[in-house]
């Protein structure tokens, strides 16, 4: 049977373009929120302030250990709150506003404060700032499984998403350059200050977190809100143990964790590869190859979401996973090879700047591109086809705790790719002081890391989709269901 629908979607189900946006642009303020304190994190602290590394890194680890608390909680608060306004929309503003304001204030500690003084500030600051964005991004998340009950449509919708996603994720790295402008522009700084810093973050906070994630709350209609002031009340355990006892959900689990094992024992070793291994110990040639890396990302990651979107409706969603992750594996390979020095250099001549190329490297994106752009996309259109057979066995719309327990992985795989690049290379044995005439051995295990993470979890990823039992028939037969039992969902309804 296919897993594919070729039924067409009615025109009941489509989500407006104007909401689509709306709740697209809402991905790029989830983004900054949670990748925004990582991103500054250690040029902030450890670079300006002189706080110890060791220190700051634990200090971004302590937060998930909070959100593994607050995000049920705020599930369970938006699966049962009730309002003339909808249970997430409300949430979705006053979250976003605030975390945009906290976002600014993290970064505000006195410079003549000790060491310890300024790192209990910070993991005080952003204990308040995740829950903040705790609010905001579990309704959100809620919001964005709900906003449709057909099965391509909900793909169609996470597209929006994925392609304001991987913007932030393009644009984050302008972060720390935006703020020396700004300090030059301010105060005539010569290099990265505070003060740039704290215009940076004012304006990251009230334009994109609270200007843009303000959109979703204030544009986007909800579904379910009548039928829902009828359900009896969710409640946190029984939430967790239905959800662990879903087939479909645990796939999905298992999936996430094996993007997070890849990520945590690959992450950041291709920066190194390329300068003490590709380059002699140049960091000016390995750098510069490390930024046209993570640009061929960004480009095959905005190409490829109309491709899988366009592969998913053809396949079905499980169907585009396979194709993504096979192609990951077989990149997870080819990473062996590419990350290697002998390939043929082109000499680039571009107007007022001139650099020299490794054109094998740019093979590395186009194979391992899509599967990061794929995940964001499918496995949210998937958690929304879950909620659907969730309400058929429990009786219950319960996106807010799918949605929390999304939300937790989502910044702790963030938290712990940064733990990843450190795990590796103290294993492989590297040293900065050794330059390009490293140990034996180590570059061996560093391209052994950067190969065999992504191929083995690929593969892992595979097997563990095969069992994935939601088809595009199935989902269609659930809604049917639903829909004998308590009619059809319309927006505010």
């Amino acid at each position: 049977m296919s897993e594919s629908s070729k039924k067409p979607t009615a025109p009941r189900d489509r989500v407006p373009f104007w909401e689509k946006l709306a709740l697209g642009v809402g991905a790029l303020s989830a983004f900054f929120g949670y990748a925004g304190v990582s991103t500054l994190a250690y040029p902030v602290y450890n670079m300006l302030l002189k706080v110890n590394a060791g220190w700051v890194g634990t200090a971004l680890m302590i937060p998930r250990i909070w959100d593994a608390f607050s995000d049920p909680i705020m599930g369970y608060i938006s699966d049962n709150f009730h309002s003339r306004f909808g249970r997430r929309k409300p949430f979705i503003v006053i979250g976003a506003i605030s975390m945009g304001v906290l976002f600014a204030l993290l970064w505000y500690v006195p410079e003549s404060w000790s060491d310890s003084a300024k790192i209990i500030w910070f993991i005080g600051l952003q204990l308040i700032y995740f829950t903040c964005y705790t609010i905001f991004a579990v309704p959100y998340g809620s919001l964005s499984y709900e906003l449709t009950p057909d099965y391509n449509e909900r793909t169609r919708v996470m597209a929006y998403c994925a392609f304001f996603h991987k913007s932030g994720e393009f644009l984050s790295g302008w972060m720390i350059p935006l703020a020396t402008a700004l300090g030059a522009w301010l105060i005539a700084a010569e290099k990265l200050e505070m003060t740039g810093i704290h215009s940076m973050a004012w304006l990251i906070g009230l334009l994109v977190m609270a200007g843009l994630g303000s959109m979703p709350g204030l544009l986007v209609r909800e579904r379910f809100v009548r039928k829902t002031a009828k359900q009896s009340k969710v409640k946190i355990l029984d939430s967790i143990k239905d959800s662990l006892s879903s087939k479909a959900f645990v796939v999905l689990v298992a999936v996430i964790v094996l993007n997070t094992l890849s990520g945590v024992l690959a992450s950041g070793i291709d920066q190194y590869l390329l300068v003490y291994y590709m380059n002699d110990g140049s960091e000016a040639a390995g750098l510069l190859q490390k930024g046209l890396l993570t640009s061929g990302y960004a480009v095959v990651g905005f190409i490829s979401i109309p491709i899988i979107t366009w592969l998913a409706s053809l396949f079905g969603k499980k169907g585009s996973l396979y194709f993504v992750y096979s192609l990951m594996a077989f990149g997870g390979v080819m990473k062996w090879f590419i990350f290697a020095p002998g390939h043929p250099i082109w000499d680039v001549n571009l107007m007022i700047v001139s650099f020299k190329l490794d054109p094998v490297i740019l093979i590395d994106p186009l194979l391992c591109g899509p599967m990061w752009v794929a995940v964001k996309i499918m496995l949210a259109s998937m958690m929304a086809d879950i909620c659907d057979e969730d309400e058929l066995l429990h009786g219950q719309r319960r996106e807010g705790m799918f949605s929390a327990v999304f939300s937790w992985i989502e910044k702790a795989v963030v938290s712990f790719s940064y733990m990843g690049t450190g795990i590796a290379l103290n294993f492989s044995g590297f040293s900065p002081d050794f330059g390009a005439e490293q140990p034996a051995g180590t570059f061996f295990l560093m391209r052994l890391f950067l190969a065999g993470a992504p191929a083995i979890t690929a593969v892992m990823a595979l097997f563990a989709l095969y069992f994935y039992p939601i088809t595009a028939q199935h989902a269609e037969k659930t809604r049917a269901a639903l829909e004998e039992r308590r009619g059809a969902i319309s927006a505010d309804q």
